[in-house]
């Protein structure tokens, strides 16, 4: 059964499903749907929880001998699978169909993937575990459709705004789902009486410079040493505060160590990604591949010395100072030569 994610908490508060799927390419939807599965199975009293992350190289076998692993005082558990590409293969394929046709004793199958295909949605796995249980599809929030979804999402979390402060978080969060969502949690704090206006909002995202690092950051992952000083003089020059720009490279630079670390010791590409907090989305992920093949994880975590003298920079008073050690590590992390830094 097909059931749309407002839906979904009282759809399954009475009667868990055997088989969940939850699929789409918005990342926040999609674990914010799967979180509520896993919450309501914790209510239906099922203690145990095992998570395989499911990529091109994984051994369905393992599956089959998951029982061996249960704990000896659970009596039921959830089994979530991690499919990123929605292809589980001839092997993947076969042992979902079976599942939902003959599901073993006493567990349940979560499966969250990307998004589907109409071909894959007719797939014999999707449509034996859709007859089984439930799917959940989690469509894109379009740029005309967002000042609505944040709208609904304020007034979920109690808070009540028009819909012209709606539309001014779209505009500053540029259509980042989970931008929009952090900014409406930091409101639910500033807001002891739940009112959001334009001077509350403005104020909540004063820090503006923070989502403008993220586009520098694209930049960076991308190569483009020719657009990073243009970039950083221009929001210095808007009289951003150094600091402010500086943590999200620094949030940005840190994940990248994290994953380069993942990848050199042998994890798939696919679960570093999903293993990121917030998880990195489908749609940014060839960026962030093309950053990590820059440079080796070595190499990525050589730039953490400098990231702790920017700080000291810029936290002493020598914000000039700051600023050309943050250009020159932007460029250094997009791949330019020491020596062309100094040109």
């Amino acid at each position: 059964m097909r059931v749309k994610a407002e839906q979904l908490s009282s759809q399954i508060q009475h009667r868990f499903p055997v088989t969940s799927v939850v699929y789409g390419d918005e990342a926040l939807l999609v674990e914010e749907a799967a979180d509520t599965i896993r919450q309501q199975a914790k209510v239906h009293g099922i203690a145990e929880r095992q998570v395989w992350h499911a990529d091109a190289r994984f051994d369905w076998s393992k599956l089959r001998f998951a029982d061996d692993s249960l704990s000896l005082f659970a009596s039921q558990k959830l089994v979530e699978i991690r499919l990123p590409s929605g292809a589980p293969g001839k092997e993947g394929g076969a042992f979902l169909r079976e599942f939902a046709e003959q599901p073993a004793p006493d567990t349940f199958l979560l499966l969250i993937t990307g998004k589907l295909t109409p071909q894959q949605q007719k797939a014999k796995w999707f449509t034996a575990l859709e007859s089984a249980g439930i799917s959940v599809p989690l469509w894109p929030v379009s740029i005309e459709m967002l000042p609505r979804w944040i709208q609904q999402r304020m007034q979920q979390k109690g808070l009540q705004a028009n819909f012209s402060v709606a539309t001014l978080l779209a505009e500053r969060t540029e259509g980042n789902l989970f931008a929009a969502a952090q900014e409406i949690d930091k409101l639910v704090l500033l807001s002891p009486d739940g009112q959001v206006d334009e001077p509350l909002l403005m104020e909540s995202v004063a820090d503006s410079a923070r989502f403008e690092a993220f586009s520098l950051m694209d930049a960076v992952y991308a190569g483009q040493s020719d657009k990073i000083p243009r970039m950083l003089r221009m929001l210095q020059a808007e009289g951003n505060d150094v600091l402010a720009v500086f943590s999200a490279v620094s949030w940005s630079l840190h994940r990248m160590i994290d994953m380069a670390d993942q990848l050199e010791k042998g994890a798939a590409p696919a679960q570093v990604f999903s293993s990121q907090k917030p998880p990195v989305w489908d749609k940014a992920r060839p960026l962030i591949q093309s950053g990590l093949r820059r440079h080796s994880a070595a190499k990525w975590r050589t730039f953490l010395p400098q990231m702790a003298a920017i700080d000291r920079a810029a936290k002493g008073g020598g914000n000039d100072n700051a600023w050309r050690m943050l250009t020159t590590l932007c460029l250094q992390a997009a791949g330019v030569p020491m020596q062309l830094q100094q040109t």
